[in-house]
């Protein structure tokens, strides 16, 4: 992916009514559309990267940090279903700045409590998974939720996700582990995910839908 050029930004506006919404541009991701996942990398680069900034504090380590956000959602592109994508890369980008700092041991937790309550566009991602929220009552709620869906999946559908979500491997090393084929793997996934998505977006806002989402592909 090749860098960003400050002219890309006239061309992102010129080319502003390819997509007429975000279902449209998610479709066409989806459908390995190399052209539209690029203008979704140079829609959004310089300002996920402007807000990993507020995090990390360093260009070089905001850079790499959004650039594997969007790796990762190309990756996943293939679980995901109508969402806004400027709330989901903003979700996706805060966790994993945190998840940098948290390895960096250099979080402290009066900093991660004035991160959160930014203002702005950027505002809503205040829930994550790495550190205790403004909402412990929410926070617990959420985590008695996540437990209860796992509870429902269907055993070889939980066992892959939690071997792909919490063990960290990748969809070959699941299949040679399970003797299934990666095609499998891959619809296990996108089933958890889907059973994920439903749950939360019956119960809860748009906002903490997209936060649960951005969790369980990051």
């Amino acid at each position: 992916m090749r860098p960003l050029k400050t002219y890309d930004i006239l061309e992102i506006q010129l080319r502003l009514m390819d997509y007429l919404d975000d279902t449209e541009l998610l479709s066409a991701i989806k459908k390995e559309d190399y052209r539209a996942f690029e203008y979704l990398f140079r829609s959004y680069f310089l300002r996920l990267r402007g807000y990993a900034l507020r995090f990390v504090e360093d260009e070089e380590a905001a850079s790499d940090i959004v650039q594997e956000c969007f790796l990762k959602f190309w990756e996943k592109r293939h679980f995901l279903q109508a969402v806004s994508l400027s709330s989901l890369l903003f979700a996706m980008v805060r966790n994993a700045c945190l998840n940098y700092l948290k390895h960096l041991c250099i979080v402290e937790n009066h900093r991660s409590e004035y991160l959160a309550l930014c203002e702005g566009e950027e505002r809503l991602y205040y829930a994550d998974f790495n550190y205790p929220t403004d909402s412990p009552l929410l926070y617990e709620e959420l985590q008695q939720q996540i437990k209860w869906v796992m509870g429902q999946l269907p055993d070889r559908c939980r066992e892959v996700f939690i071997m792909s979500r919490f063990e960290g491997l990748k969809n070959r090393e699941i299949a040679e582990k399970l003797q299934i084929s990666t095609t499998a793997v891959e619809k296990h996934i996108s089933r958890a995910i889907s059973i994920f998505a439903k749950h939360f977006k019956e119960k809860y806002s748009v906002d903490v839908s997209i936060i649960i989402i951005a969790w369980l592909i990051g």
